[in-house]
């Protein structure tokens, strides 16, 4: 039968088109996010398939969060927004600038891929990305896809990919925002960006701090509590380039940094701190070989440097080099990707690990395809680790358009994740001989798809086996635990009387497979409620979010249980006029006192107060 992908193609700019394709999206892929293409690319995605396709023509679960969102949301921080917007559960303890995870469907911090423009960022030796030091004043624009992507990003990828696109413009721009609010909060950030011919250049740059309250209360150990304030600080920093060639080659370049730096709790004396800096550059090439074939070839590195200064004092640094050639070919059959990756791995610091360096070499294959009304979607990929050896993971899905605006599908995949450098190599705590984590996860979606209304449900099955735990008989991690997680998701958005609303939730069973016990920091229960309207010049949102009852142990003890919560935010603002821009936003605006750890607190009642211009 007739292929009908070239048909259901989004019919883009070649700027716009150049801009969405692949899986590292550099200069010119943050300047695709520019507002007067908000509309179209706010439907292109492009973490799901690693190619550039609408969101309902995906055969996944997806949560965009745009840059308008993200203004609109009123965050504070990253870790906050995803709480409050991407359907994720979240663990901190403490709050600006304190450890934070965000837990997929269940699945571990440590089980979630996180991506910066394409890039791998994360520690090698803790195994999470430090989401409360990545500066939300750098973020264009949000991708969370939920469930096994293993067969396209490899390692880490067993709830989820989460990716960050840095921010852009595709023409002449100078911006800056100053803003003040609770808790002495006090934040500029400042935007450049110009146009020469075929040569554009980005800059952004801005800085915040906070006097945050303490990070810990006094349900915290004694050794550990201290009720003095935890203030924190993040700079940041951001730099691309590109220029288009005259055979159509476009060559860019970026770089950015997020540096934050906080005081936290080791007892009642003592003035502990540490410093992590985040960074990540990159250099790439985007070439059309023929009309059907399009390449990019990318080298890139993403560096986590932190400095602990406490009665226990360390440096951790991991360093990831990342080689991409990945190829995109339209045929007759679909939509085909064929790729090569290399990652290479070094930790270094204080601590002295039996091995500081691993690399991995990856091949990937995957196709979309459409005919008539049936959707298919498949990946493949082989990873060879010098520790570990090889793995070979993979996903299909199948879809039935029922009709114009709605759809069905079934969707099989499977997952894992390598095993940390503390796992592995840890002096006198570690265990060599670990295998990888592994998943396998069923899921069975509905979308329904009208001019008035939006509708996602997904029920999916995900099975966890060889989960590395620390066994304190050997005093080493082993494999050997297990989790099974089952649940339900509901998104919608849509417009009624008057006004924008948008809901999701989940119901969810994350239990440990030989307890039957439920998960460590994870809910039975949670979602949120926002509603919008624009008045004139005004634009006005709130927003309700809330998890249910959870136990910060794997044991559900009882002096772990963690209340359920609900949290109030919401955000005004004003355009005085084309430039000029008034934004008030709060946040726990009922200042309900919760925890997302035991002993630590989180964020109370605050206010922020942002005025923005753009020159031009």
């Amino acid at each position: 039968m007739k292929s009908k992908y070239k048909k259901t193609r989004p019919k883009l700019s070649v700027v716009a088109y150049v801009i969405a394709t692949l899986p590292l999206p550099c200069v010119v892929c943050a300047q695709s996010l520019e507002l007067k293409l908000d509309s179209v690319l706010n439907n292109i995605l492009i973490t799901a398939t690693r190619m550039p396709l609408a969101e309902d023509a995906t055969l996944a679960q997806t949560t965009v969060i745009s840059r308008r969102d993200i203004e609109a949301a009123g965050s504070s921080s990253l870790i906050e927004l995803l709480q409050r917007r991407a359907g994720v559960e979240i663990r901190s303890t403490g709050g600006a600038g304190q450890p934070s995870g965000v837990f997929i469907r269940g699945a571990s911090a440590q089980q979630t891929l996180v991506l910066v423009d394409g890039l791998r960022l994360s520690s090698a030796t803790s195994g999470g990305a430090a989401f409360e030091n990545i500066a939300l004043d750098l973020i264009e624009r949000i991708e969370i896809v939920k469930g096994p992507m293993s067969g396209l990003y490899g390692s880490d990828a067993i709830g989820g990919v989460v990716q960050i696109f840095t921010r852009g413009y595709a023409k002449p721009r100078l911006t800056a925002e100053l803003g003040l609010g609770s808790n002495s909060t006090l934040a500029f950030n400042t935007g450049f960006s110009a146009v020469e011919g075929k040569t554009s250049m980005t800059i952004n740059a801005g800085y915040r701090e906070v006097a945050a309250r303490s990070a810990s209360n006094a349900n915290a150990s004694s050794s550990t509590y201290n009720p003095d304030r935890d203030p924190y600080d993040n700079k940041h920093v951001l730099l691309k380039v590109a220029h288009t060639l005259w055979q159509g080659e476009v060559l860019s370049a970026s770089a950015w940094q997020s540096q934050g730096r906080t005081k936290f709790d080791d007892g009642p004396t003592g003035n502990p701190s540490n410093k992590q800096t985040l960074s990540g550059l990159q250099a790439a090439s985007e070439n059309n070989f023929a009309s059907f074939w399009k390449s990019n070839l990318r080298f890139g590195q993403t560096i986590d440097d932190i400095d602990i200064q406490s009665s226990f004092p360390g440096q951790f640094r991991t360093k990831q080099n990342q080689l991409v050639w990945q190829n995109q070919f339209s045929t007759p059959v679909g939509a085909w990707l064929l790729g090569y990756e290399w990652l290479g791995q070094r930790v270094s610091g204080s601590t002295a690990y039996d091995k500081s360096k691993r690399s991995t070499q990856s091949f990937f294959v995957s196709v979309n395809e459409s005919i008539d009304q049936q959707r298919l979607s498949a990946s493949v990929r082989r990873d060879r680790e010098d520790q570990f050896g090889s793995r070979t993971t993979g996903s299909a899905s199948y879809g039935i358009q029922l009709w114009t605006d709605e759809l069905v599908y079934i969707s099989y995949g499977e997952a894992f994740r390598a095993p940390s450098f503390n796992d592995l190599y840890f002096p006198g705590f570690s265990n060599p001989r670990l295998r990888p984590e592994k998943s396998r996860n069923v899921e069975y979606g509905w979308r329904v798809t009208k001019p008035e209304y939006r509708l996602n449900l997904a029920i999916f099955d995900n099975q966890i086996d060889d989960l590395i735990a620390f066994d304190f008989a050997t005093s080493a991690p082993l494999n050997i635990r297990r989790a099974h997680i089952k649940g339900v998701e509901v998104s919608t958005d849509f417009a009624w009387g008057g006004f924008n609303w948008r809901g999701a939730v989940t119901v969810q069973r994350p239990v440990d497979g030989d307890t039957n016990k439920q998960l460590r920091s994870r809910a039975k229960q949670f979602g949120s409620l926002a509603v919008s309207k624009t008045w004139d010049k005004w634009d006005v949102a709130v927003d309700v979010s809330g998890n249910g009852k959870r136990f910060d142990s794997g044991n559900e003890a009882m002096s772990s249980k963690l209340p359920g919560y609900t949290l109030l935010g919401g955000s005004v603002r004003y355009r005085v006029d084309s430039r000029w821009t008034l934004e008030l936003s709060g946040q726990n605006l009922t200042g309900r006192n919760y925890e997302l750890a035991r002993g630590y607190n989180t964020p109370g009642r605050n206010v922020f107060f942002n005025v923005k211009v753009t020159a031009y």
